[in-house]
């Protein structure tokens, strides 16, 4: 008995056969028990030849779907045939996530971003889903993934998981590899603690923003330690003094370590932000000076004080004798802005102009690379400071769970508190958005309360 036939496209003459042929979708019957599907593709050994091919499905919801793809691939609208059972047995989450990476160094998209996306691939998404094969990939396993990620993440944290599969889902619409009409992300909704009085959740409480004697006694500690050349401080010459600029800059550890001489504003006393120091987690992939986040580039205004500590670490940076006047130095920083301005396409973005990391004028080094010091080996020292603070200047010991990065919460809450600069100000010397800033340091609901309280006193 012939089988019957559930579907037929319209007819073609690909290959240049005269005679045309069609897509057909065929019913299941005894000898075949699953639904077929037959059309043509090229020959991948005779060019111009197209040669006959099948699929099948168990279920004709997707064999359907498996026609229209079809069509649609002959129609031109998408790059790729139908997989074979073959390719889709090999087509899993895992390669998928292999193949969504490769394409974000292809469009060399920022270190950071391809670590974040392998990270997430490889300590959430493989070990939940990972031999899961794609066109299988339904939204039940992305919650998988998600409240897997949920016992080590917050929400955040998920969020950017999500984002990961997201680009993952792409790829595979993109390549063939899923149906469009599939959606594995579709009403998938990340559970949010229940906020205090309209607080973000990016709110940064006031018990994590490190007072102003922890940080300048944390700076303090870092010059003693240099001095002392204790357990090899001596390699970070002016540690202290970069501490100081996370505190009252705000800058981002990145930001900091790619500060340069060519970068400090002694007649406006301000640095100007412009890159940051990224070192990839591959051995292969040397250290190299990027943009700042969002590419924002900002300037900060730091104190008096803080700016004459700046002078003497410049003139090592610019070759000057130490006996060289400040305006010496900032008229050699002038030129050294000037010539880059010289070779920059557009003269107003010298900043721009590439030097090799071992001849750019760095602000901070490791004296036994020459290079801007590792993240890592900043992460090590600061938790040696700290240490030493906790032993010796016990009234100021920096708690353990406030962070390094928690400098830049401080900064923020100096400039508002105590130099009544509006969040607005603060925004732009952090180089954030204000809705931003406004998530991480206000609480609006409880602003008002207290507002409202006070206001009702005299009633």
């Amino acid at each position: 008995m012939a089988a019957k036939v559930l579907a037929k496209g319209r007819e073609r003459h690909h290959g240049g056969l005269q005679k045309p042929w069609r897509v057909i979708l065929y019913a299941p019957t005894a000898k075949y028990p699953k639904y077929r599907l037959t059309f043509k593709v090229p020959s991948e050994s005779t060019p111009d030849t197209w040669e006959p091919t099948t699929r099948s499905r168990a279920d004709e919801a997707e064999a359907r779907d498996l026609f229209a793809q079809t069509e649609q691939w002959l129609n031109g609208l998408t790059d790729h045939a139908p997989a074979t059972t073959t390719e889709r047995r090999v087509r899993t989450i895992e390669v998928l996530g292999a193949a969504a990476l490769a394409e974000a160094r292809e469009q060399r998209l920022a270190a950071r971003t391809i670590e974040q996306r392998a990270s997430h691939i490889k300590a959430h998404i493989v070990p939940a889903i990972g031999n899961v094969r794609v066109d299988k990939w339904r939204v039940a396993h992305s919650r998988k993934v998600l409240d897997s990620a949920a016992k080590s993440r917050r929400p955040r944290g998920l969020e950017d998981v999500r984002t990961t599969m997201s680009t993952m889902r792409k790829l595979a619409w993109r390549d063939g590899w899923l149906p469009r009409s599939v959606d594995p992300l579709d009403g998938l909704k990340i559970a949010h603690q229940q906020g205090y009085h309209a607080a973000s959740s990016k709110y940064v409480d006031k018990s994590l923003r490190p007072e102003r004697r922890m940080v300048d006694a944390m700076a303090d500690a870092a010059d003693n330690l240099v001095l002392s050349k204790y357990q090899m401080f001596a390699r970070f010459p002016f540690l202290g003094t970069r501490y100081r600029v996370a505190g009252y800059g705000g800058l981002r550890l990145g930001e900091q370590l790619g500060l340069r001489a060519v970068d400090v504003y002694f007649d406006e006393g301000c640095i100007f932000v412009n890159g940051s120091w990224t070192q990839p987690r591959s051995q292969d992939s040397p250290p190299f000076r990027g943009p700042v986040k969002n590419k924002q580039v900002h300037k900060v205004p730091l104190p008096a004080s803080l700016m004459t500590e700046l002078i003497e670490s410049c003139r090592l940076a610019m070759n000057l004798p130490s006996d060289a006047s400040k305006q010496q130095l900032v008229n050699a920083i002038t030129g050294e802005r000037q010539r880059r301005a010289r070779q920059a396409p557009s003269p107003d973005r010298w900043w721009e102009v590439f030097v090799e990391p071992e001849d750019e004028c760095w602000l901070w080094t490791d004296t036994h690379t020459g290079l801007p010091q590792r993240s890592e080996s900043h992460n090590l020292y600061w938790h040696k400071v700290r240490r030493w603070v906790d032993k010796h200047d016990a009234d100021n010991a920096w708690p353990n769970f406030i962070t390094y990065r928690n400098m830049r919460h401080h900064a923020a809450t100096w400039w508002h508190d105590e130099l009544g600069l509006e969040w607005s100000d603060v925004a732009l010397f952090l180089g954030d958005k204000l809705t931003t800033v406004l998530d991480h340091y206000v609480l609006p609901g409880a602003d008002a309360l207290k507002n409202a309280a006070e206001k009702l006193q005299v009633f």
